[in-house]
């Protein structure tokens, strides 16, 4: 039985705290895997990319007990603790670590991906070694279709190896949701076709869920992911450094911005 652990990052400034519904949402599957969670429940100091948070953040002990109620009416294995910090993605990645985390799960606006990622929550989607999934309102369970997002094209070992990862996390969790899977893989033009073939043998795959579309990258995954009705995207964060990091982060943001449902990036 395999197990997954889960950081799940809670901003207690919200009103609406979408990591935490996807952990409801996670558990009330049912399904064989061992799950456990962190619940991390906090806020950035000093924080000024979002002009609308208040100057002062209260919540009550009954503000807390009531945001982590629906968890202990299902009795969920699961532990919290809360922080404070000038630098948010060291404290989240630090908690992921110490907790030993498969993946960590945090709402769109931490993300804060509708603005353009500031740059410490990049730097949680790129330098984190364990899944980050980034949870949108426009996710709505249950979870019924998941696209994964491949470039087959590019056949380094370390390139071809992110492959398979994001193809058999679209495995694992389309077989955990119980959802339709599909796969697509972007083209800028005749020379760079992909190979259908490839990915079928990768996927196992019947043929009208792969799709290859020419154009830029996030366009292409963008339009599948509406085409399809994906409740789920997942990514492949490029493990290339400097300019062409930056050139890859700069794509992935791009994705991020045209869709609006769960992102799951992959390092």
């Amino acid at each position: 039985m395999e197990k997954r652990k889960f950081l799940v990052v809670v901003d207690p400034s919200h009103e609406r705290h979408l990591a935490l519904e996807r952990m409801l949402d996670i558990i009330t599957q049912q399904r064989q895997w061992e799950l456990e969670f962190h619940v991390l429940i906090g806020v950035e100091i000093e924080d000024k990319a979002d002009p609308g948070t208040p100057d002062e953040i209260i919540r009550s002990s009954a503000d807390i007990d009531a945001l982590l109620r629906p968890l202990n009416e299902l009795d969920v294995k699961y532990t919290a603790e809360y922080f404070w910090t000038r630098n948010w993605r060291k404290s989240i990645v630090d908690a992921a670590t110490r907790f030993d985390c498969d993946s960590i799960m945090l709402c769109e606006a931490s993300a804060e991906h509708k603005r353009g990622i500031a740059d410490s929550k990049w730097d949680l989607i790129r330098k984190a070694e364990m899944d980050v999934v980034i949870c949108d309102e426009g996710t709505k369970a249950p979870i019924d279709c998941i696209l994964a997002a491949v470039n087959t094209q590019v056949t380094d070992k370390v390139h071809t190896a992110l492959n398979e990862k994001i193809i058999e996390r679209g495995k694992f969790l389309s077989h955990y949701f119980d959802a339709e899977f599909h796969v697509v893989n972007a083209y800028k033009d005749s020379e760079d076709f992909p190979d259908r073939g490839l990915i079928g043998r990768m996927s196992g795959l019947p043929r009208e869920n792969i799709h290859r579309d020419m154009g830029k990258p996030e366009e292409v995954i963008a339009e599948v992911s509406r085409k399809v009705n994906a409740d789920m995207v997942i990514l492949g964060i490029s493990p290339r450094q400097g300019l062409a990091a930056k050139f890859s982060s700069h794509t992935t943001e791009k994705v991020m911005e045209l869709i609006e449902v769960d992102v799951v990036a992959l390092s």
